[in-house]
């Protein structure tokens, strides 16, 4: 007789939820995935509501090749990297391709969240679209996948109150023509500051690209025709691996020298009024992913200025270094922090206690969350998780697949599953997590750390082996059965673990639990596909190069 599955919860109906609801299908989870918006694919559905979407002109920093589910392709056509549009088009595609649309529950607002202990369920409050009562409904585990662009950040500007233009997060920029002929000021230096400012160019009268400190600047193609991401392979990543445990601090050093050797080779010597040298390590700052803002820096359609110190009046604001610019808009690209506050007392956010608070008293929950893993509530690990938390060197996509697999078969009742650890194991993790973060603020000038990053061997170690990928099995340098794969099929392994690091590799292996994440009989075929279609857009880039120059 089979064993029956729990039923699940999942909040948000975004890549991070849809990705949750198909991997616990799979599995024989009975799910039910709930989107307050009438429509699915989250910040990837370009709207001009007040809420985070991708502006119809993105782009996407991470390829088409990688950027992927594990068993579901970016159709033929769509460019390298991918337009918001497409990545709008893919996400619907694949609801479809494995029904899901079923199984969610659209225009549907969760108002609150409630443990029953005594019933060993949550109890969730939920209005349907077109009701006038709320309907209370209960489900044996619950997972919130409404990822982590939910509360925008705002910093302080003293004198705001003066301003008389516009001041807005970049949360609510959408249309870039509302600001023609204005004097724009974009704060910060991340992505979305890049692209804003680069898309008020020929619009806005003015552009101030306003920043306090260095960023690092990557292109998405190399100068050679090569895209960016697919310079990582699974080998590289092993050898990096191996450094962070022999010799931590020379792989950091490593890493930053081959970052800051890729930007000076795609962007020669910056000028020291852009004050973007020296870059900030990989592990402090993410980088800053842009093809035309250095460009437009050096012909002057940008200017840099540093960060906004206060408001002087009607228009004038002050800088850091005292000089005073005239704006009639403000645009901060702050970027946004983890929001779970609807969840109450279970948020991974909120300390739970005096003592536990003084415990994690100089760290941000924001950044990092009471989670083992960055995924399983310290408080509720087997009925309560989180998608999109964790993040190491992958695509999000790729991330929130794994994340999934590992939840789908730690939460079980199929025989022959893995089990979570005991309770003093996983406290015993996150102490090691915030130790970790710790060191890496320690390493900081500005004591900084990339958000909700986790050490990144140990964990993809993990989620792998949890999900039953096989990967280590098969392709670790001093593994048995690589060795037996490279002599039975030498051409292949050199590709699985020299060629494009493919998100397919995850489907490509039989687990070696019977009840262990589906393969995909597909697989090989996408791989070889994959690594096929780069060579020839490699190709193609390179005679477009040569026929320019």
């Amino acid at each position: 007789m089979a064993t029956a599955q729990p039923s699940v919860a999942v909040i948000g109906c975004g890549a991070q939820g849809l990705v949750t609801v198909k991997n616990l299908l799979e599995q024989g989870f009975d799910v039910t995935g709930f989107e307050r918006n009438d429509y699915i694919g989250g910040i990837w559905h370009y709207s001009t509501l007040h809420h985070v979407s991708a502006l119809s002109s993105t782009v996407v920093n991470i390829s088409r090749e990688r950027g992927c589910f594990t068993d579901f392709a970016f159709p033929p056509g769509t460019n390298s990297h991918p337009t918001a549009a497409e990545v709008d088009q893919y996400l619907n595609s694949y609801a479809d391709a494995f029904d899901l649309r079923q199984h969610l529950r659209l225009s549907t607002n969760v108002q609150s969240v409630e443990r029953d202990e005594a019933n060993n369920c949550w109890r969730l409050t939920v209005r349907f679209p077109n009701t006038q009562k709320p309907e209370v409904l209960t489900f044996d585990k619950l997972i919130i996948a409404n990822g982590p662009h939910n509360k925008p950040v705002m910093p302080e500007l003293p004198g705001r109150e003066l301003f008389k233009g516009e001041i807005i997060h970049s949360i609510a920029y959408k249309q870039p023509e509302l600001f023609k002929g204005k004097r724009v000021m974009v704060v910060g230096a991340s992505n979305s500051a890049a692209d804003t400012s680069t898309t008020l160019i020929g619009i806005a009268s003015k552009i101030y690209f306003s920043h306090r400190r260095g960023a690092l600047i990557l292109p998405r193609y190399l100068k050679d025709g090569t895209s960016l991401d697919h310079s990582l392979s699974y080998r590289k990543m092993e050898i990096k691996d191996a450094l962070d445990r022999l010799a931590p601090s020379l792989s950091i050093k490593f890493m930053d020298n081959v970052s800051a050797n890729i930007q000076r080779k795609q962007f020669g010597a910056f000028q020291p009024e852009w004050r973007l040298d020296p870059p900030p390590s990989v592990l402090h700052q993410n980088p800053t992913v842009s093809d035309t803002l250095i460009p437009a820096l050096a012909a002057g359609k940008i200017e840099s200025v540093h960060a906004p110190k206060r408001v002087l009046d009607d228009h004038r604001v002050e800088l850091d270094d005292r000089t005073v610019v005239n704006v009639d808009t403000i645009i901060f690209c702050t970027g946004y922090s983890l929001d779970y506050s609807f969840l109450g007392k279970y948020d991974p956010t909120r300390s739970l206690d005096v003592e536990s608070a003084r415990a994690v008293s100089s760290v941000n929950l924001t950044e990092t969350p009471r989670l083992y893993q960055n995924i399983f509530s310290l408080e509720y690990p087997s009925s309560l998780a989180f998608v999109g938390v964790a993040v190491i060197i992958f695509p999000a996509f790729l991330l929130s697949d794994l994340s999934t697999m590992a939840i789908a078969q730690l939460w079980s009742n199929k025989p022959d599953t893995p089990t979570l650890p005991s309770q003093t194991k996983m406290e015993n993790w996150y102490s090691e997590h915030l130790s970790y973060v710790s060191t890496l603020r320690s390493l900081s000038p500005y004591g900084k750390f990339v958000k909700l990053s986790v050490r990144n061997g140990p964990w993809h170690s993990w989620v792998q082996d949890t999900a039953g990928c096989e990967l280590s099995s098969y392709l670790d340098f001093f593994s048995p059965r690589a060795w037996k794969l490279y002599w039975s099929d030498p051409k292949f392994s050199k590709m699985l673990c020299h060629g494009v690091w493919s998100p397919h590799v995850y489907r490509l292996f039989e687990p070696k639990r019977p009840n262990g994440r589906q393969k995909w009989d597909g697989a090989r075929e996408a791989i070889e596909r994959v690594n096929a279609d780069v060579q020839a857009g490699v190709a193609e880039r390179r005679r477009k190069i040569a026929a320019a120059q």
